[in-house]
């Protein structure tokens, strides 16, 4: 595991890899205002082989159950830690609450803290299209959340992806 501070944007990361011997993707400048912001807040679950996991219990090599049916092996978990200078250089990087159950029951199943560039899929059982949280801004109890620190956490599985995370399929690894 890689552990990196950023003191310019007050990011702090760390990386777990599959492959130890790779150094993990961060830098200690990875995360910046031009840089998507995806992810999850703490506490989201993401459907993997043996249940709805907390996002923040993920390990590598879990298996995670996809919209197309398969199983896709989790490659990369991050934590990123941001504190408020990183917020207060850009109101649009405050992270966006979807409460329960806003695009119908179970959708999410519980309140989610999304990041503003994570794409999801409103729809229940079929997916057609994605939006960024940010752009589901506009529904009716969907809003930014000011903070003045967050973690979140996100993660890929080596390939773009279609997961389930509280319900929602979201898009990993676009």
């Amino acid at each position: 595991m890689g552990v990196y501070t950023n003191f310019e944007t007050g990011v702090t990361q760390s990386v777990m890899t599959a492959d130890t011997s790779v150094q993990p993707v961060a830098s200690p400048n990875h995360c910046s205002l031009q840089q998507r912001l995806t992810g999850f807040g703490g506490q989201a679950r993401v459907a993997t082989a043996f249940g709805d996991v907390p996002i923040e219990a993920l390990r590598v090599n879990d298996l995670l159950r996809t919209f197309s049916g398969r199983m896709a092996s989790v490659r990369t978990v991050e934590k990123v830690c941001v504190d408020g200078d990183f917020f207060s250089k850009s109101a649009s990087a405050f992270p966006i609450l979807i409460p329960a159950n806003e695009f119908g029951f179970g959708r999410p199943m519980k309140a989610i803290t999304i990041l503003p560039d994570q794409e999801i899929s409103i729809d229940a059982h079929v997916v057609s299209s994605f939006k960024t949280a940010d752009e589901l801004c506009s529904k009716a109890r969907t809003h930014r959340v000011k903070t003045s620190g967050l973690s979140y956490y996100r993660f890929h599985c080596g390939e773009p992806v279609i997961v389930r995370v509280e319900g929602l399929w979201v898009r990993i690894g676009h």
